[in-house]
């Protein structure tokens, strides 16, 4: 019987050796650092908030590191796998970013693909983040009224999803995900669970035109959903774009309409800006490329919804700067961000990425 056993095992380890064999593993990785300086906002007690302030280190989260894995499982399918973590290369740290990034595994094929785990949502990067020459650096446009931030807009990774992203036909791409429910803990914390969305793009030419959904069904518990204390059951986030990109010319035209606008902050320090519940975000961006340099300036502007009746103020920001290819992987940039609302936030700055 063990020598049975023994046989059966070493005949599984062979044949499962040709899909061993043909698994590969690729290490990625952005690491970015800045030189910033950060002035403008006013304390409660009156005194200025950043006055001059510098600081260096990739505070805005492009840094991270990971693992992309498949193997062929033959027939057209294969298995995939990420996880990906950030930290900040001046000092080790992460700070106060979600040190896990994408984090999943999956099937894919020529029918798309499915995955489950720790994603970005397509509300996230179909258009988005995908159409901001300076994301993840001190002049990005989300969570400065250019665009919306925090995990149900355009920052972070929302959990426990099932994903569906289908190939592309006739320049037509759409992917779809889902979260499974979970349970708010008390009566006063909800949780961000139940998720679903959706996001859809046609590129012809060098015209792309997008759209994406996201629903968070804020759970409470004990009858709290409604109250003035829990908000609203559900968070819904919708946006509409378009895109040119030819002959070096890039333009941009984003529009969302929002629940959660998201926090504000500056080079990755909050601001004393305050964050609307809601409102309609408009962001534009124009660019263009000659030989190995990108000249760009983005706008943006955050209609902000009342609150209860009281009026919130709108929100401001405009960036421009100038990135230079070292390489294909390797640049260097600078440039200027402003956010203006009850307070003006002026950030100048260089910086320098490398993509692995």
């Amino acid at each position: 019987m063990k020598k049975t056993l023994l046989a059966m095992a070493v005949g599984a380890t062979i044949v499962a050796a040709p899909v061993i064999a043909q698994a590969d593993v690729k290490l990625f990785g952005k690491f970015q650092v800045e030189a910033t300086n950060v002035d403008g906002g006013t304390n409660p007690d009156g005194t200025k908030q950043y006055d001059s302030f510098n600081r260096q280190g990739d505070y805005s989260g492009m840094s991270r590191i990971g693992l992309d894995a498949s193997a062929d499982l033959g027939n057209g399918l294969k298995a995939i796998g990420r996880y990906a973590w950030g930290m900040n290369p001046s000092d080790g740290s992460n700070n106060g970013f979600a040190f896990a990034r994408s984090q999943y595994v999956g099937l894919a094929g020529g029918w798309g693909a499915f995955i489950a785990g720790r994603v970005q949502s397509p509300y996230k990067t179909y258009g988005g983040v995908k159409w901001d020459p300076y994301v993840a650096t001190f002049m990005e446009a989300r969570r400065k009224g250019g665009m919306s931030g925090d995990a149900t807009g355009h920052n972070g990774f929302v959990n426990d999803q099932l994903v569906y992203a289908s190939p592309v036909m006739a320049g037509i791409k759409f992917t779809a995900h889902y979260g499974l429910d979970e349970q708010a803990t008390s009566d006063l914390t909800g949780g961000l669970n139940g998720s679903w969305g959706a996001g859809i793009s046609g590129t012809w030419g060098p015209v792309e035109v997008i759209g994406a959904y996201l629903n968070f069904r804020n759970r409470f518990a004990d009858g709290c959903a409604g109250t003035p204390a829990c908000g609203s059951d559900d968070i819904k986030q919708g946006k509409i774009g378009v895109r040119y990109k030819g002959n070096g010319l890039t333009a941009a035209l984003q529009y969302e309409d929002v629940d959660n606008v998201g926090s504000q902050r500056a080079n990755g320090l909050r601001t004393t800006n305050s964050a609307p519940e809601g409102g309609k975000i408009l962001f534009a961006n124009l660019g263009y490329k000659f030989g190995n340099t990108l000249i760009a300036g983005n706008w943006g502007r955050t209609s902000a919804d009342n609150i209860g009746g009281v009026s919130v103020s709108d929100i401001d920001y405009w960036a421009l700067g100038a990135r230079y290819y070292l390489a294909k992987k390797v640049s260097t940039y600078l440039g200027y961000s402003e956010t203006k609302q009850n307070d003006k936030y002026k950030l100048l700055g260089v910086g320098l990425r490398y993509d692995f």
